[in-house]
């Protein structure tokens, strides 16, 4: 039975969602636009400072990423723009190739060159992603594990709790990039620097946020944590009470944000230094993508298609790199989410909320800067617990102790290095878990019982026989070739037998390696003057051991197939040939 082959890319996915929409349907997309898009503003700010950008590159993500992702993508729930795990992992990745290539740079040219690496790397990032969709990525997305995901996002949480708590706390930020740990000490290193009215109002705004959350689950919670946090910011400033309390105003934002466009291009020059941070980002937006749609495409029924996604995505990010000092976008968990719970019902629930944001704040922006910055460190706080799946962690630690030991590694990459390296590493230790798990094959020994029946021979009994049956079953590819050779060495060395059948019911992925050591291991059984025969051949390995000559070394009449009737057939007829040689010799 073939797998069903994945659909082909669609240019035009939204046309289908234009056929039969009623007012109806649009009454329910309009609310629950409305309601994304009040929420959209605050946690896009967020993640702009998160950053360290200015406050319009997250909206400018939001506006347009959420709108071309809706519209080319095939969830009919998914809202992109920005998101946590790319808002930080752009912050240390252009911080550290400042640090590494451009120390000497400051003022406004150091400022320019920021914002020609990000838009640089998003254009890396959006050809990346189409070029993934093209060849099917979501095959390739399967080798990265559960354990690494769930310590990278750890990690980030770890990034996150440490950033914000220098806005929290009033504390001045360290300059530099420097490691998690080394950002958590300055910060109780300079406590007593702290202004204690920037703590109470980001505290004020964290309650009323949880006290909306929990009490109001539709509601726009962290759009009442602002208008509480600015309330209270005017209070104090106004009677001049304690200390200033930053705000978005302080950071020199112009009046209104209309988006610069410019011509996206490539510096050669700087491809080497920033290519591996486009490509972790890459793949990180198509992970968090992935989840997210596929998540929320189970509660609803629908059956998405994960490379229309990533051509969505990738379509979004090559547009962002024409606007000057935007974030890319990605999967956002909570607006995707509140998107569900207001029940919209097709992707112009997404594309409405990228229009009701770009008018919010086209409209509205000078209120927008009298949010402070201990308000949105507040919101960033809360999102914290949300972006780890604890269950799913104490689920890995449970299951093998190669998952535990992944997570560990990952997330304590995460705290050591920059994140972008962490999230590498996480991969690599990912793919070699199953590289190794992959190259060690199944061995194990047979005999027929006295009712000619196969039966699993206990490896501690001591009898010696003329005919020895080995069962391989496995990846039989170049990774498990000198585990396979290692292990059949001192069987075929044995005195003790005449004949050698190996039993290949259970073998897939024959290759050129795994054939050199079945002849290797023919040669030495020849030499020790024994039989070499095989049974259960499949009509795969039959093709390559064909093609390599193994049939012709080894003889055809030594050789027999794999029947599904009866799986147990051609080894029998394996050990008749095997007698009938004995008593021949």
């Amino acid at each position: 039975m073939r797998a069903p082959r994945s659909r082909s890319l669609s240019y035009a996915p939204f046309y289908s969602e234009l056929q039969g929409y009623s007012l109806s349907i649009f009454r329910s997309d309009f609310m629950a636009a409305l309601a994304v898009a009040l929420l959209t503003i605050p946690q896009s700010i967020a993640y702009s400072l998160l950053a360290g950008l200015p406050p319009t590159a997250g909206l400018f993500s939001a506006i347009f990423g959420t709108i071309f992702t809706a519209a080319f993508g095939s969830s009919r729930h998914l809202v992109s723009g920005p998101s946590t795990g790319i808002a930080i992992l752009i912050q240390t990745s252009i911080s550290d190739v400042l640090y590494s290539y451009y120390e000497n740079v400051t003022g406004s040219a150091r400022d320019e060159l920021v914002l020609n690496l990000l838009i640089q790397i998003i254009l890396l990032m959006g050809i990346i992603q189409i070029l993934a969709a093209f060849f099917n990525v979501a095959k390739v997305l399967q080798f990265v594990s559960r354990p690494v995901i769930l310590g990278y996002f750890a990690g980030i949480t770890a990034a996150i709790g440490v950033a914000q708590i220098f806005y929290l706390f009033g504390v001045p930020f360290p300059t530099g990039d420097e490691p998690i740990l080394h950002k958590a000490w300055f910060f109780f290193a300079h406590l007593t620097e702290m202004n204690p009215i920037t703590l109470f109002v980001g505290t004020i705004s964290l309650v009323v946020l949880l006290f909306v959350r929990r009490k109001f689950k539709n509601w726009p919670d962290a759009l009442f944590a602002i208008v509480a946090a600015a309330g209270l910011g005017l209070f104090f400033s106004t009677w001049q009470l304690g200390p200033k309390i930053a705000t978005l105003g302080d950071l020199g934002l112009s009046a209104q944000p209309i988006p610069q466009l410019t011509w996206p291009w490539i510096d050669l020059k700087v491809i080497n230094k920033i290519f591996p941070a486009a490509l972790a980002i890459a793949l990180l937006a198509i992970l968090e993508v992935f989840s997210i749609s596929r998540n929320f495409a189970s509660r609803s029924g629908q059956q998405i298609q994960a490379a229309q996604d990533v051509l969505g995505l990738g379509i979004s990010n090559t547009i962002l790199s024409c606007i000057i000092g935007t974030l890319p976008c990605s999967g956002s968990a909570t607006r995707t989410a509140l998107n569900f719970r207001m029940n919209g019902q097709t992707r112009i629930a997404p594309i409405l909320s990228g229009v009701f944001t770009a008018i919010i704040i086209y409209f509205c922006w000078p209120l927008v800067q009298l949010i402070p910055l201990t308000a949105l460190a507040a919101i960033l706080i809360a999102t914290m617990p949300t972006l780890t799946n604890w269950q799913e962690v104490k689920f890995s630690f449970r299951a093998t102790r190669e998952d535990a030991w992944v997570f560990l590694i990952t997330f304590t990459s995460c705290l050591i290095f920059s994140l972008d390296i962490a999230f590498f590493i996480g991969i690599v230790i990912s793919i070699a878990t199953y590289l190794k798990k992959s190259s060690e094959p199944h061995l194990v020994e047979y005999a027929f019982n006295s009712k000619g029946r196969l039966i699993v021979v206990n490896p501690n009994d001591d009898v010696h026989r003329k005919v020895r049956i080995i069962g391989i079953g496995g990846e039989m590819y170049f990774a498990a070739a000198d585990f396979f050779q290692n292990a059949m060495t001192p069987v075929a060395e044995d005195p003790n037998i005449e004949a050698l059948v190996l039993r290949l019911n259970n073998v897939h992925h024959m290759d050129a390696s795994m054939c050199l050591a079945i002849l290797h291991i023919y040669e030495l059984a020849r030499a020790h003057q024994h039989y070499l025969l095989i049974s259960g051949l499949t009509e795969e390995v039959w093709h390559v051991f064909h093609r390599t000559g193994l049939v012709k070394k080894i003889g055809l009449d030594n050789l027999y197939f794999s029947d599904e009737t009866n799986p147990q057939f051609s080894t029998w007829k394996a050990c008749l040939r095997a007698q009938e040689l004995i008593h021949k010799h």
